[in-house]
């Protein structure tokens, strides 16, 4: 890893970019930030929760999250532009291990 870091900062200095990343969950805000156009949710309770998002287009979703952080990338030009937490259950399902995990389809909320 060392090694590719010492040939990625080069060629981001002739490229003019430079390195954005976002702080460890125990340092970053609780809820919703954002680092250049990458958005975030840190959710810094237990269990899973349901949260929902707005795309700078005006689209929204929803989406269940566990505690920690929930990474939300830019699709093309738009970007998330806000992300919260919504009192409704999000949709999950036990696994193997019996853990409860989210599921792929999370529920609407208005």
């Amino acid at each position: 890893m060392r090694k590719l870091m010492g040939l990625a900062l080069p060629l981001l200095a002739v490229l003019g970019m430079t390195m954005v990343t976002a702080p460890s969950a125990s340092a970053a805000p609780c809820g919703w930030y954002k680092v250049g156009r990458v958005g975030y949710h840190n959710h810094c309770g237990g269990g899973l929760i349901l949260i929902k998002y707005h795309w700078s287009n005006g689209n929204t979703g929803t989406t269940c999250q566990g505690p920690g952080i929930y990474t939300m990338y830019p699709d093309g030009p738009h970007e998330r532009v806000n992300a919260y937490y919504v009192p409704k259950r999000p949709a999950t399902m036990i696994n193997a291990a019996g853990q409860e995990i989210c599921r792929a389809g999370q529920p609407s909320y208005p």
